[in-house]
């Protein structure tokens, strides 16, 4: 005597579409969770790119200072203006840096230190970094 096949089919009607619904709840939560490592990573990316930037703004009034301070022509005079610089250098648009120097005499030598903050961006997307950079003459 043979089973009856239909009464075997019956049992397992939907069977079809539990497993659809299952897959593709599986699939949206997969693409969920690439979605958010994807925006973290990017916005990772950003805040390193901006922090790159404001060191290069930092090092760059570190240099400035240090090649005004050490040229032959002038005089060797420390500037303590801390006033900001705005850079319009293509690399660092929307940066600045705030340069200040101080000079301490130890027996017949003079140091001076110059300290220099870069700042990119403004706002929750902004980096700021400190340079300081100390030579005798």
């Amino acid at each position: 005597m043979r089973p009856n096949l239909n009464q075997a089919y019956k049992k397992q009607n939907g069977l079809g579409l539990i497993s659809a619904i299952f897959v593709i709840v599986v699939l949206a939560m997969l693409v969920a969770g690439m979605s958010s490592i994807m925006t973290a990573s990017q916005t990772y990316r950003s805040q390193e790119i901006l922090a790159v930037r404001a060191l290069s703004a930092a090092q760059t009034g570190s240099e400035l200072h240090l090649s005004e301070l050490l040229h032959p022509e002038n005089a060797q005079v420390c500037n303590t203006d801390v006033t900001p610089v705005a850079l319009a250098t293509p690399g660092l648009l929307d940066c600045s840096y705030q340069a200040s120097c101080a000079s301490v005499t130890v027996g017949p030598e003079t140091y001076y230190t110059i300290k220099s903050v870069g700042r990119c961006g403004s706002g929750v997307d902004s980096a700021t970094r400190e340079v300081k950079v100390r030579v005798a003459p």
